[in-house]
Protein backbone atom coordinates (compact mmCIF):
# COMPACT_ATOMS: atom_id res chain seq x y z
CA UNK A 1 0.00 0.00 0.00
CA UNK A 2 1.48 3.46 -1.16
CA UNK A 3 0.60 6.65 0.50
CA UNK A 4 1.54 8.88 -2.43
CA UNK A 5 -1.04 6.93 -4.58
CA UNK A 6 -3.93 6.94 -2.00
CA UNK A 7 -3.51 10.70 -1.92
CA UNK A 8 -3.14 11.03 -5.54
CA UNK A 9 -6.31 9.10 -6.06
CA UNK A 10 -8.40 10.93 -3.54
CA UNK A 11 -7.25 13.92 -4.36
CA UNK A 12 -7.93 13.28 -8.60
CA UNK A 13 -11.36 12.53 -7.32
CA UNK A 14 -12.29 15.44 -5.30
CA UNK A 15 -10.95 17.89 -8.45
CA UNK A 16 -13.38 15.99 -10.34
CA UNK A 17 -16.09 16.77 -8.51
CA UNK A 18 -16.51 20.19 -9.81
CA UNK A 19 -17.27 18.59 -13.45
CA UNK A 20 -19.67 16.37 -11.87
CA UNK A 21 -23.46 18.40 -11.26
CA UNK A 22 -24.84 15.13 -9.85
CA UNK A 23 -22.15 14.70 -7.22
CA UNK A 24 -22.29 18.86 -6.48
CA UNK A 25 -26.14 18.57 -6.11
CA UNK A 26 -26.08 15.46 -3.43
CA UNK A 27 -22.82 17.50 -1.98
CA UNK A 28 -25.03 21.40 -1.35
CA UNK A 29 -28.48 21.25 -3.04
CA UNK A 30 -29.92 17.85 -1.40
CA UNK A 31 -29.20 19.04 2.16
CA UNK A 32 -30.66 22.19 2.07
CA UNK A 33 -33.62 20.81 -0.28
CA UNK A 34 -34.33 18.35 2.16
CA UNK A 35 -33.66 19.86 5.48
CA UNK A 36 -35.79 23.22 4.11
CA UNK A 37 -38.93 20.99 2.91
CA UNK A 38 -38.97 18.57 6.01
CA UNK A 39 -37.98 21.43 8.57
CA UNK A 40 -40.49 23.86 6.87
CA UNK A 41 -43.67 21.28 6.88
CA UNK A 42 -43.10 19.67 10.48
CA UNK A 43 -40.46 21.67 12.21
CA UNK A 44 -42.56 24.34 13.88
CA UNK A 45 -44.90 23.79 16.75
CA UNK A 46 -48.65 22.70 15.44
CA UNK A 47 -51.24 24.56 16.15
CA UNK A 48 -54.16 23.36 17.92
CA UNK A 49 -57.07 21.50 15.28
CA UNK A 50 -59.80 23.30 14.37
CA UNK A 51 -62.87 20.55 13.61
CA UNK A 52 -65.98 21.73 11.17
CA UNK A 53 -68.93 20.05 12.96
CA UNK A 54 -72.14 20.47 11.72
CA UNK A 55 -75.35 20.38 14.08
CA UNK A 56 -78.91 19.51 14.11
CA UNK A 57 -80.96 20.10 17.10
CA UNK A 58 -84.76 20.83 17.88
CA UNK A 59 -86.18 23.92 19.64
CA UNK A 60 -87.63 23.45 22.91
CA UNK A 61 -88.67 24.93 25.67
CA UNK A 62 -86.96 23.17 28.78
CA UNK A 63 -84.68 24.94 31.14
CA UNK A 64 -81.60 23.03 29.29
CA UNK A 65 -81.49 22.38 25.56
CA UNK A 66 -79.38 20.94 22.95
CA UNK A 67 -78.71 24.76 21.77
CA UNK A 68 -77.02 25.42 25.58
CA UNK A 69 -75.15 22.23 24.71
CA UNK A 70 -74.06 23.99 21.05
CA UNK A 71 -72.96 26.98 23.24
CA UNK A 72 -70.91 25.45 25.09
CA UNK A 73 -68.93 23.56 22.28
CA UNK A 74 -68.36 26.97 20.39
CA UNK A 75 -66.85 28.22 23.40
CA UNK A 76 -63.96 25.67 23.60
CA UNK A 77 -60.45 26.84 23.00
CA UNK A 78 -57.41 25.60 23.44
CA UNK A 79 -54.67 27.78 23.35
CA UNK A 80 -57.08 30.77 22.03
CA UNK A 81 -57.92 28.49 19.05
CA UNK A 82 -61.60 26.94 19.16
CA UNK A 83 -62.03 23.78 18.34
CA UNK A 84 -65.21 23.27 17.01
CA UNK A 85 -66.35 25.32 14.12
CA UNK A 86 -70.15 25.09 14.54
CA UNK A 87 -72.37 25.00 11.10
CA UNK A 88 -76.47 24.43 12.09
CA UNK A 89 -78.49 22.28 9.28
CA UNK A 90 -82.34 22.44 9.34
CA UNK A 91 -82.33 18.63 8.86
CA UNK A 92 -80.43 15.14 9.45
CA UNK A 93 -80.67 14.76 5.65
CA UNK A 94 -79.26 18.21 4.65
CA UNK A 95 -76.11 17.51 7.36
CA UNK A 96 -75.01 13.54 5.99
CA UNK A 97 -74.94 15.13 2.84
CA UNK A 98 -72.67 18.08 3.56
CA UNK A 99 -70.59 15.21 5.06
CA UNK A 100 -70.66 13.26 2.44
CA UNK A 101 -69.43 16.15 -0.02
CA UNK A 102 -66.43 17.31 2.60
CA UNK A 103 -68.09 20.69 3.77
CA UNK A 104 -67.82 19.25 7.21
CA UNK A 105 -65.57 16.70 9.53
CA UNK A 106 -68.43 15.27 11.14
CA UNK A 107 -72.25 15.93 12.42
CA UNK A 108 -73.84 15.75 15.76
CA UNK A 109 -77.91 14.87 15.67
CA UNK A 110 -79.77 16.03 18.70
CA UNK A 111 -82.80 14.48 18.57
CA UNK A 112 -86.28 15.03 19.86
CA UNK A 113 -86.80 15.77 23.38
CA UNK A 114 -83.19 15.75 24.15
CA UNK A 115 -83.79 18.51 25.92
CA UNK A 116 -86.57 17.03 28.28
CA UNK A 117 -84.79 14.11 28.84
CA UNK A 118 -81.66 16.28 30.37
CA UNK A 119 -84.03 18.13 32.22
CA UNK A 120 -85.25 15.60 33.86
CA UNK A 121 -82.67 12.97 34.55
CA UNK A 122 -83.42 10.74 32.43
CA UNK A 123 -80.85 9.32 29.63
CA UNK A 124 -80.64 11.40 26.88
CA UNK A 125 -78.93 10.35 23.41
CA UNK A 126 -77.11 11.96 20.81
CA UNK A 127 -76.36 10.59 17.16
CA UNK A 128 -72.58 11.50 15.75
CA UNK A 129 -72.34 10.54 12.12
CA UNK A 130 -68.10 10.72 11.39
CA UNK A 131 -66.56 10.24 7.85
CA UNK A 132 -64.01 6.91 7.61
CA UNK A 133 -62.58 7.58 4.38
CA UNK A 134 -58.98 9.10 5.88
CA UNK A 135 -58.45 7.07 8.67
CA UNK A 136 -55.73 9.53 10.41
CA UNK A 137 -58.66 12.49 9.97
CA UNK A 138 -61.36 10.23 11.02
CA UNK A 139 -59.04 9.54 14.29
CA UNK A 140 -58.54 13.27 14.32
CA UNK A 141 -62.41 14.40 14.50
CA UNK A 142 -63.77 11.60 16.89
CA UNK A 143 -61.02 11.49 19.61
CA UNK A 144 -62.08 15.49 19.75
CA UNK A 145 -65.92 15.21 19.52
CA UNK A 146 -65.83 12.20 22.09
CA UNK A 147 -63.65 13.87 24.28
CA UNK A 148 -65.99 16.97 24.74
CA UNK A 149 -68.46 14.84 25.02
CA UNK A 150 -66.64 12.61 28.08
CA UNK A 151 -65.94 16.09 30.07
CA UNK A 152 -69.58 16.85 28.98
CA UNK A 153 -71.11 13.93 30.42
CA UNK A 154 -68.35 14.24 33.56
CA UNK A 155 -69.68 17.46 34.32
CA UNK A 156 -73.36 16.65 33.97
CA UNK A 157 -72.97 13.63 36.86
CA UNK A 158 -71.09 16.36 38.71
CA UNK A 159 -74.09 18.58 38.98
CA UNK A 160 -76.76 15.69 39.43
CA UNK A 161 -74.87 14.14 42.06
CA UNK A 162 -74.83 17.89 43.51
CA UNK A 163 -78.22 18.75 43.13
CA UNK A 164 -79.11 15.14 44.96
CA UNK A 165 -77.15 16.40 47.66
CA UNK A 166 -79.43 19.40 48.45
CA UNK A 167 -82.10 17.35 48.42
CA UNK A 168 -80.64 14.58 51.09
CA UNK A 169 -79.84 17.79 53.40
CA UNK A 170 -82.87 18.64 52.92
CA UNK A 171 -85.19 16.00 53.32
CA UNK A 172 -82.88 13.01 55.08
CA UNK A 173 -83.68 12.40 58.55
CA UNK A 174 -81.00 13.95 61.49
CA UNK A 175 -80.41 10.70 63.14
CA UNK A 176 -79.34 7.61 60.82
CA UNK A 177 -76.88 5.03 60.94
CA UNK A 178 -74.88 6.38 57.98
CA UNK A 179 -74.10 9.90 57.95
CA UNK A 180 -74.82 12.38 54.59
CA UNK A 181 -71.09 12.61 54.05
CA UNK A 182 -70.44 8.86 53.61
CA UNK A 183 -73.65 8.13 51.63
CA UNK A 184 -71.68 11.57 49.61
CA UNK A 185 -68.31 9.74 49.11
CA UNK A 186 -70.84 6.11 47.69
CA UNK A 187 -72.77 8.74 45.36
CA UNK A 188 -69.57 10.01 43.88
CA UNK A 189 -67.73 7.10 43.68
CA UNK A 190 -70.59 5.94 41.71
CA UNK A 191 -70.22 8.47 39.12
CA UNK A 192 -66.91 8.48 38.95
CA UNK A 193 -65.48 5.40 39.61
CA UNK A 194 -61.56 6.00 38.76
CA UNK A 195 -60.04 9.37 39.02
CA UNK A 196 -57.31 9.84 36.38
CA UNK A 197 -54.60 12.38 37.01
CA UNK A 198 -52.14 13.55 34.64
CA UNK A 199 -48.55 14.60 35.80
CA UNK A 200 -45.88 15.23 33.50
CA UNK A 201 -42.64 13.72 33.38
CA UNK A 202 -40.07 15.97 30.65
CA UNK A 203 -38.11 12.72 29.10
CA UNK A 204 -35.84 13.26 26.65
CA UNK A 205 -37.67 14.14 23.40
CA UNK A 206 -36.15 15.24 20.17
CA UNK A 207 -37.80 17.97 18.12
CA UNK A 208 -39.09 17.45 14.14
CA UNK A 209 -35.67 19.07 12.95
CA UNK A 210 -33.34 16.78 14.89
CA UNK A 211 -34.92 13.94 13.15
CA UNK A 212 -35.00 15.06 10.27
CA UNK A 213 -31.08 16.00 10.73
CA UNK A 214 -30.05 12.31 11.66
CA UNK A 215 -32.58 11.29 8.30
CA UNK A 216 -30.93 13.47 6.02
CA UNK A 217 -27.49 11.62 7.51
CA UNK A 218 -28.97 8.69 7.51
CA UNK A 219 -30.04 8.93 3.36
CA UNK A 220 -26.56 9.74 2.72
CA UNK A 221 -24.80 6.61 4.36
CA UNK A 222 -27.50 4.65 2.97
CA UNK A 223 -27.76 5.99 -0.67
CA UNK A 224 -24.97 8.62 -1.83
CA UNK A 225 -21.70 6.34 -0.76
CA UNK A 226 -23.47 3.53 -2.05
CA UNK A 227 -24.34 4.69 -5.38
CA UNK A 228 -21.30 7.00 -5.73
CA UNK A 229 -18.67 4.12 -4.83
CA UNK A 230 -20.71 1.64 -7.49
CA UNK A 231 -21.01 3.67 -10.31
CA UNK A 232 -17.57 5.96 -9.81
CA UNK A 233 -15.49 2.72 -9.54
CA UNK A 234 -17.42 1.31 -13.20
CA UNK A 235 -16.34 4.76 -14.56
CA UNK A 236 -13.05 4.25 -13.86
CA UNK A 237 -12.87 0.76 -15.56
CA UNK A 238 -14.75 2.55 -18.37
CA UNK A 239 -11.79 5.58 -18.56
CA UNK A 240 -9.14 2.87 -18.46
CA UNK A 241 -7.74 3.70 -15.28
CA UNK A 242 -8.04 0.96 -13.31
CA UNK A 243 -5.99 -1.08 -16.64
CA UNK A 244 -3.50 1.80 -16.28
CA UNK A 245 -2.86 1.47 -12.08
CA UNK A 246 -3.00 -2.24 -12.68
CA UNK A 247 0.12 -1.82 -15.09
CA UNK A 248 1.43 0.98 -12.47
CA UNK A 249 3.09 0.64 -8.90
CA UNK A 250 0.29 1.88 -7.44
CA UNK A 251 -1.61 -1.55 -6.49
CA UNK A 252 -5.58 -1.96 -7.21
CA UNK A 253 -5.47 -1.71 -3.51
CA UNK A 254 -4.50 1.40 -3.42
CA UNK A 255 -6.90 2.76 -5.78
CA UNK A 256 -9.91 1.51 -3.83
CA UNK A 257 -9.00 2.68 -0.48
CA UNK A 258 -8.68 5.91 -2.10
CA UNK A 259 -11.55 5.81 -4.10
CA UNK A 260 -13.19 5.14 -0.65
CA UNK A 261 -11.52 7.18 1.42
CA UNK A 262 -12.60 10.86 -1.10
CA UNK A 263 -16.24 9.27 -1.06
CA UNK A 264 -16.07 9.43 2.39
CA UNK A 265 -14.86 12.86 2.30
CA UNK A 266 -17.51 14.45 -0.04
CA UNK A 267 -20.32 12.75 2.04
CA UNK A 268 -18.68 14.11 5.09
CA UNK A 269 -18.54 17.64 3.63
CA UNK A 270 -22.37 17.47 3.13
CA UNK A 271 -23.54 15.98 6.48
CA UNK A 272 -21.41 19.11 7.63
CA UNK A 273 -23.95 21.21 4.90
CA UNK A 274 -26.84 20.18 6.19
CA UNK A 275 -26.17 20.50 9.93
CA UNK A 276 -24.77 23.48 9.33
CA UNK A 277 -27.86 24.93 7.69
CA UNK A 278 -30.08 23.57 9.88
CA UNK A 279 -28.47 25.53 12.74
CA UNK A 280 -28.45 28.94 10.74
CA UNK A 281 -32.01 28.54 9.62
CA UNK A 282 -34.42 26.50 12.02
CA UNK A 283 -31.94 27.46 14.89
CA UNK A 284 -31.21 23.65 16.13
CA UNK A 285 -29.11 21.06 14.72
CA UNK A 286 -27.56 17.33 15.64
CA UNK A 287 -24.01 17.78 16.10
CA UNK A 288 -22.66 14.25 16.49
CA UNK A 289 -20.01 13.22 19.55
CA UNK A 290 -16.86 11.24 18.52
CA UNK A 291 -18.81 7.61 18.81
CA UNK A 292 -21.27 9.19 16.62
CA UNK A 293 -19.22 10.20 13.99
CA UNK A 294 -17.70 6.25 14.63
CA UNK A 295 -21.24 5.03 13.92
CA UNK A 296 -21.54 7.27 10.75
CA UNK A 297 -17.74 5.80 9.52
CA UNK A 298 -18.92 2.13 10.37
CA UNK A 299 -22.24 2.58 8.57
CA UNK A 300 -20.28 4.38 5.50
CA UNK A 301 -18.00 1.62 5.08
CA UNK A 302 -21.12 -1.17 4.81
CA UNK A 303 -22.72 1.07 1.94
CA UNK A 304 -19.87 1.80 0.12
CA UNK A 305 -19.01 -2.22 0.19
CA UNK A 306 -22.62 -3.11 -0.53
CA UNK A 307 -22.22 -0.69 -3.47
CA UNK A 308 -18.77 -1.94 -4.55
CA UNK A 309 -20.16 -5.73 -4.43
CA UNK A 310 -23.05 -4.76 -6.64
CA UNK A 311 -21.56 -2.63 -8.57
CA UNK A 312 -18.47 -5.74 -9.38
CA UNK A 313 -21.00 -8.11 -9.52
CA UNK A 314 -23.25 -6.32 -12.29
CA UNK A 315 -20.21 -4.60 -13.85
CA UNK A 316 -22.90 -2.14 -15.35
CA UNK A 317 -23.57 1.35 -14.15
CA UNK A 318 -27.15 1.35 -15.60
CA UNK A 319 -27.64 -2.13 -13.40
CA UNK A 320 -26.17 -1.17 -10.71
CA UNK A 321 -27.95 2.02 -10.44
CA UNK A 322 -31.16 0.22 -10.58
CA UNK A 323 -30.01 -2.21 -7.89
CA UNK A 324 -28.95 0.38 -5.79
CA UNK A 325 -32.46 2.29 -6.04
CA UNK A 326 -34.36 -0.96 -5.75
CA UNK A 327 -32.18 -1.59 -2.39
CA UNK A 328 -32.62 2.08 -1.51
CA UNK A 329 -35.96 3.14 -1.27
CA UNK A 330 -37.90 0.95 0.17
CA UNK A 331 -34.90 0.95 3.06
CA UNK A 332 -36.15 4.77 3.34
CA UNK A 333 -38.87 4.03 5.25
CA UNK A 334 -38.72 0.48 5.93
CA UNK A 335 -35.46 0.98 8.10
CA UNK A 336 -37.31 3.98 9.83
CA UNK A 337 -34.67 6.15 7.93
CA UNK A 338 -37.37 9.62 6.93
CA UNK A 339 -40.15 7.92 9.35
CA UNK A 340 -40.21 6.98 12.87
CA UNK A 341 -39.63 3.58 13.78
CA UNK A 342 -43.20 3.59 15.92
CA UNK A 343 -45.41 4.18 12.89
CA UNK A 344 -44.00 0.72 11.30
CA UNK A 345 -45.79 -2.16 11.15
CA UNK A 346 -44.75 -4.80 13.18
CA UNK A 347 -43.43 -7.00 9.68
CA UNK A 348 -41.10 -4.06 8.80
CA UNK A 349 -39.80 -3.31 12.54
CA UNK A 350 -37.07 -5.87 12.14
CA UNK A 351 -35.42 -4.26 9.36
CA UNK A 352 -35.20 -1.31 11.50
CA UNK A 353 -33.52 -2.76 14.17
CA UNK A 354 -31.16 -5.20 12.25
CA UNK A 355 -30.30 -4.47 9.35
CA UNK A 356 -26.96 -2.87 9.27
CA UNK A 357 -27.71 0.72 7.93
CA UNK A 358 -31.29 0.82 9.76
CA UNK A 359 -29.43 -0.43 13.29
CA UNK A 360 -26.78 2.54 12.61
CA UNK A 361 -29.36 5.28 12.39
CA UNK A 362 -31.19 3.99 15.25
CA UNK A 363 -28.24 4.10 17.50
CA UNK A 364 -27.22 6.90 16.02
CA UNK A 365 -30.24 9.17 17.46
CA UNK A 366 -30.60 6.92 20.64
CA UNK A 367 -26.93 8.57 21.39
CA UNK A 368 -27.57 11.87 20.17
CA UNK A 369 -31.03 12.54 20.25
CA UNK A 370 -31.53 10.82 23.60
CA UNK A 371 -28.73 10.35 25.42
CA UNK A 372 -28.45 6.77 26.02
CA UNK A 373 -25.30 6.37 27.50
CA UNK A 374 -22.23 5.05 25.41
CA UNK A 375 -21.70 1.63 27.13
CA UNK A 376 -24.98 0.95 25.76
CA UNK A 377 -24.46 1.60 22.58
CA UNK A 378 -21.34 -0.25 22.24
CA UNK A 379 -22.25 -3.71 21.95
CA UNK A 380 -23.96 -2.79 18.89
CA UNK A 381 -21.51 -0.52 17.58
CA UNK A 382 -19.63 -3.85 17.19
CA UNK A 383 -22.01 -6.11 16.01
CA UNK A 384 -22.37 -3.24 12.95
CA UNK A 385 -18.31 -2.78 12.49
CA UNK A 386 -18.61 -7.10 12.29
CA UNK A 387 -20.80 -6.46 9.37
CA UNK A 388 -19.36 -3.70 7.63
CA UNK A 389 -16.21 -6.10 7.88
CA UNK A 390 -17.48 -9.19 6.36
CA UNK A 391 -19.54 -6.64 3.41
CA UNK A 392 -15.96 -5.38 2.84
CA UNK A 393 -14.67 -8.62 2.65
CA UNK A 394 -17.13 -9.51 -0.11
CA UNK A 395 -16.83 -6.60 -2.22
CA UNK A 396 -12.96 -6.61 -2.46
CA UNK A 397 -13.32 -10.33 -3.47
CA UNK A 398 -15.39 -9.39 -6.20
CA UNK A 399 -13.00 -6.14 -6.89
CA UNK A 400 -10.25 -8.28 -7.18
CA UNK A 401 -12.14 -10.54 -9.88
CA UNK A 402 -12.81 -7.51 -11.41
CA UNK A 403 -9.14 -6.43 -11.26
CA UNK A 404 -7.89 -9.72 -12.74
CA UNK A 405 -10.37 -9.72 -15.63
CA UNK A 406 -8.52 -6.43 -17.03
CA UNK A 407 -5.32 -7.93 -17.39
Amino acid sequence: MKLRAIKGIILKDLKEIRREKMVLFWIFVFPLMWITLLGGIWGGESPPITVDVGVVYFNETTPFTAYDVVKIMENVTIEGVHIFNIRTYPSENSGVDALKHGKIDALIVFPKGFGANITRGLQAKVYVYFDKSDPQNYQIVSGAIKGFFSEFEKRMQEKSIEITFQYMERYMPKETSISIDEIKKHLLAMANPLVLEEREVKGETASAIQFYVTSFIGIQFLFATMISIGAGTLEEIEKGTLRRIAASPATAWDFLIGKMLSTFITIMVSIFVGITYAKLVFGETVFPSPLGWLIIFIAAVFSMSLGLAIAMGTRSIKATNAIVNLISMPLLFLAAIVIPESILPEWARPIANYFPLGRALKDLRLLELYHRPASEIMPDVLWLALGSFCMLVIAVLLYNWAVKRLK
